[in-house]
């Protein structure tokens, strides 16, 4: 079996163990399979041993509950003889009885025997005849991932090793928990309890991403919640290691045939095979919020796999609060209190709608956006956005604009819009349309464009804020990561605004010289230099720029005193620019800069 095929095998197999109905997963392979008789069976093959063990790829080591120990059936099949002998010794640890096996490995319970502690492992095994270099590639990059990983929210490395046959394996903590909305699912926890420890999970990924991992397959399955209410993050198998800021270390390309994911959490990126990064778990996460308050993912369509890429890359989500009245699903709790057993479920739908409407909707949607530039600058921000949500304070999301929403209409509809256009032409060519109603149409859509673009304004500064929190507490990379969104938001609206020839706003050049400035500062922390001149330079150009036109404003505006405080403050952060260039300019040479 290549390795190609074996992926091929995967996705359609974890695709059909979100479906939790027999039925639902046998009409999807049959549709996924597309006539493929050998792949039909190949699926068909691992769906049936799920029933009795669980599925190397799609359940990680530390994914084994007590249940599942209880009552599955672990000894050799008709099909396959275990491997590795019960007993049989790796390093410190000696394989009690294997807790999961699948097309490419093994997973096993495990115990020290050397008396120094007693302690139960999980330890993951590659299948003797699949040590392709590609799956070699990736099972020690998980283990090299997941050495420099240490959160209490992220499932731990404890060691790991080469068998005599020079097999990788890893020794993992064994959690014995239950995913994560299964586990508030059986709670009845609130949406409130359900927010906290989705933060929880926020924190887990923020921490890998600062330490430059992307998780890319960020599900409910691969987060188990402990008996005592902690999550724990599992299984970075095709996680991906960013550069850092310095490093000059090109990310390395994944195969678009390839596309390790599990589509029903996967970013549209992920979908059409385009390089990924931070933004990719935003969306993942932000499609498990969708599920954690409303019992279903954000985009379903049918047993169709096509349809679902399709739906996931074009179409628009809908809104929690709307889902919540739709049959079918699970109904979290709407509130701290218990829905009292009297209660019909349409009243608690309603509840739960009432408390999904407006700020929630706002948040999850804002994470579950098209363009990766358009969702929260980080998880951080993502986070944070949930907790000014508890706190009853203002929220970061906003809703998409008529105009931008018009927008991504013509995109999705270019035939069906040109057409309308020709009928539209016909018909003004017959009747005339009153210049009053054209004249308020054009400032409808000008009041559009400019809140979207005071939207994404406020998005620069909330970035451009918390990349300065985070490099004040020396977390450079994350501030990097955070500085670098924050430049390319405001970069493509202030070309936007100059694409006609025309020059941008002011309050667009201002956001763009101040999201250069925090850069070119940071970069002057921790190098090169010569990447932070480049970055001070832009945003002295800028300042210069926005001191002009607001020089010039003053003389023809009403509001000349705002005109007046608004150049002072731009003129002194332009001075503040001009002395860092000039420090710079008097520093030794960037090769003997301390990094």
């Amino acid at each position: 079996m290549t390795p190609e095929r074996w992926i091929q095998i995967r996705e359609i197999f974890e695709e059909a163990m979100e479906r939790p109905v027999a039925d639902d997963r046998s009409a999807y392979v049959q549709t996924a399979c597309a006539g493929d008789g050998a792949l039909r069976r190949e699926v068909e093959s691992l769906l049936a041993s799920h029933e009795k063990s669980r599925h190397f790829m799609a359940t990680p080591a530390a994914y084994v509950s007590d249940a599942l120990l209880a009552t599955a059936d672990f000894g050799p099949s008709e099909e396959e003889t275990p491997e590795y002998p019960r007993g049989y010794r790796l390093g410190a640890y000696e394989l009690e009885r294997r807790i999961g096996r699948g097309g490419m490995g093994s997973v096993w319970l495990a115990q020290r025997f050397d008396n120094e502690f007693h302690k139960k492992v999980a330890i993951k095994l590659v299948r003797k005849g699949m040590d392709s270099q590609e799956i070699l590639r990736r099972f020690r990059r998980e283990r090299q991932v997941l050495a420099s990983l240490d959160h209490p929210n992220i499932a731990v490395l404890i060691d790991g090793g080469s068998t005599p046959e020079d097999l990788p394996y890893l020794v993992m903590e064994y959690v014995e928990g239950t995913p994560i909305d299964q586990y508030c699912d059986e709670h009845k926890s609130t949406v409130s309890e359900r927010l906290h420890l989705f933060r929880s999970v926020c924190s887990a990924v923020q921490y890998a991403h600062r330490n430059l991992v992307v998780h890319r397959d960020i599900k409910a399955n691969n987060i188990l919640v402990t008996a005592d209410g902690v999550p724990k993050l599992l299984d970075f198998g095709i996680a991906k290691l960013l550069p850092g800021p310095d490093s000059g270390v090109e990310p390395p390309h994944t195969r678009a045939d390839l596309r390790p994911m599990t589509l029903d959490y996967a970013s549209p990126e992920q979908i059409r095979g385009e390089p990924v990064n931070t933004a990719t778990d935003v969306y993942s996460l932000g499609a498990l919020l969708f599920k954690l308050l409303t019992g279903r993912m954000p985009f379903e369509a049918g047993g169709s796999r096509a349809a679902l890429e399709h739906s996931i890359c074009e179409g628009e989500p809908p809104r929690p609060s709307a889902v919540a009245l739709a049959a079918g699903g699970n109904v979290p709790e709407a509130t701290h209190k218990m829905v009292a057993e009297a209660e019909s479920v349409e009243a608690a739908r309603k509840r739960l709608r009432k408390k999904l409407a407006g700020d929630l909707d706002n948040i999850v949607l804002m994470a579950l956006r098209k363009e990766p530039h358009r969702r929260y600058a980080s998880v951080e921000q993502f986070s944070e956005d949930v907790q000014r949500y508890l706190d009853g304070r203002p929220v970061i999301a906003r809703l998409d604009t008529p105009g931008y929403q018009m927008a991504r209409f013509v995109t999705r509809n270019a035939e069906a819009v040109a057409a309308a256009a020709v009928v539209a032409a016909a018909l003004i060519s017959i009747a005339a349309v009153s210049s009053h109603y054209a004249g308020v149409a054009f400032q409808l859509r000008m009041e559009a464009e400019n809140r979207e673009a005071r939207t994404r304004r406020e998005l620069v500064q909330a970035s451009a804020t918390l990349g300065a929190t985070q490099r004040a507490r020396g977390d450079y990379a994350a501030a990097y990561t955070t500085f670098n969104r924050a430049i390319e938001i405001a970069q493509e609206l202030y070309s936007a605004e100059t694409a006609t020839g025309g020059s941008a706003t002011e309050a667009t050049g201002i956001a763009l010289a101040q999201a250069n400035a925090r850069m070119g500062e940071l970069l002057l922390e921790t190098g090169p230099v010569a990447a932070a001149r480049v970055r001070l330079e832009r945003a002295r150009d800028l300042y210069r720029e926005a001191l002009s036109r607001t020089a010039g404003s003053r003389k023809t505006s009403p509001a000349e005193g705002l005109a007046t405080m608004l150049a002072g403050d731009v003129a002194r952060d332009l001075a503040e620019i001009e002395k860092k260039i000039a420090d710079v300019d008097s520093s030794p040479s960037p090769e003997s800069t301390p990094r």
